[in-house]
């Protein structure tokens, strides 16, 4: 499959845009809704290669930052990574393409088992091993006659996988591949374990049998279920989000993007709690020059901590805007360590309701 055709399409959607006349807030929704859905089409039935990943993932970044589908070195605030979490994990919910690729090719295994009566059943799917143990994590499978499940590499066993009960019993083996069916006739599973030579080895042998004991076939048919929906059947979604499993907020940046203001502001808003703006300490720090003093008081290097909270005039705005909008804020002896201690500072003025105090609080920043 060319793919370099699938990037040209992509690209050639960039020019008719005029992205730069776009606010970063209308070409996150571009990308979102059209960018990113192009390849899906390609993506459920073919592997992405990671030359053509390296290259969407360029269009895609730079027209997020500049409005095109070329910038130079040092436009991007944001590292790319970051930009790929989910909205709540503090990205942006752009895509990570090679995650995406796998969710949308474990439909294949999942239909193998669901519709056998499609006409592609029981020809080899080629999985990568990632894939491959994506899609035996997702599923809880029910044994019956033991035709469809595989011995060695499924997770049937009170959950786990034999390979990964015995794992050295599974380097043993001959047939790797073998069903449950077969394996438990006439005890297959256990063809070249005689080859077994250690203590360990061993002990994982006899934990497995006496595992095995308790397993008895039936006439129905094996069953299988996906663990990460409620009604049991596989979406895309979900085993796309399962990727992520084990990061962690760093803010409520949920509250962030439920805000009732224009996507501007919220996107404006992530990039200040982030200290991500082009301030005179990040231009420099980017081998760029620039005036490192903040010209409003001449006394400290420009940040965004400085610039929004500590300056003296900084603190004197937000105290007139407290006054006019007839709300007071908590002062805390120690100043903000950071953007985000300050916003969550911010946030326990009283006088207005909370979901009021973050809209103004957006509008003020």
């Amino acid at each position: 499959m060319d793919e370099q055709a699938l990037i040209d399409k992509i690209g050639a959607r960039l020019p008719g845009w005029k992205g730069r006349l776009l606010t970063r807030a209308g070409r996150l929704t571009l990308i979102n809704s059209v960018l990113t859905s192009i390849p899906v089409y390609h993506m459920t039935v073919f592997p992405l290669s990671k030359w053509a990943i390296k290259r969407i993932d360029r269009i895609r970044r730079n027209f997020l930052w500049k409005g095109a589908s070329d910038t130079r070195h040092g436009s991007c605030l944001v590292n790319w990574r970051r930009v790929n979490r989910a909205k709540k994990l503090g990205g942006l919910g752009i895509k990570d393409l090679a995650c995406f690729n796998r969710a949308l090719r474990l439909r294949w295994p999942w239909y193998q088992w669901t519709e056998p009566t499609k006409p592609w059943t029981g020809m080899p799917l080629k999985l990568s091993l990632e894939e491959q143990e994506l899609f035996r994590l997702c599923p809880k499978i029910t044994v019956g006659n033991g035709a469809k499940t595989q011995f060695w590499k499924d997770r049937w066993l009170q959950g786990e996988a034999p390979m990964h009960i015995a794992p050295e019993c599974f380097r043993l083996a001959w047939r790797k591949n073998i069903t449950v069916q077969q394996a438990l006739h006439d005890r297959r599973w256990m063809r070249g374990l005689r080859r077994i030579s250690t203590t360990s080895a061993l002990h994982q042998f006899v934990d497995l049998w006496g595992k095995l004991q308790h397993i008895q076939l039936s006439e129905v048919e094996d069953t299988i279920s996906w663990r990460l929906t409620a009604n049991g059947s596989y979406s895309a979604a979900s085993a796309y989000e399962v990727q992520f499993l084990g990061s962690l907020e760093d803010h409520r940046w949920a509250q962030l993007w439920q805000l009732k203001v224009e996507n501007k502001c919220r996107f404006f808003l992530w990039l200040l709690l982030q200290c991500k703006l082009p301030t005179a300490n990040r231009i420099i720090q980017r081998g760029g020059t620039a005036d490192a003093v903040y010209k409003l008081c001449h006394c400290r290097e420009e940040t965004t901590l400085h610039m929004i909270a500590n300056c003296s005039y900084a603190k004197e705005v937000w105290r007139l805007l407290g006054q006019r909008a007839s709300f007071n804020f908590v002062h805390n002896s120690s100043p903000p360590c950071d953007m985000q201690d300050w916003w969550t500072q911010l946030n326990t003025a009283t006088g207005l309701n909370s979901t009021q105090l973050r809209q103004f609080l957006t509008y003020a920043a």
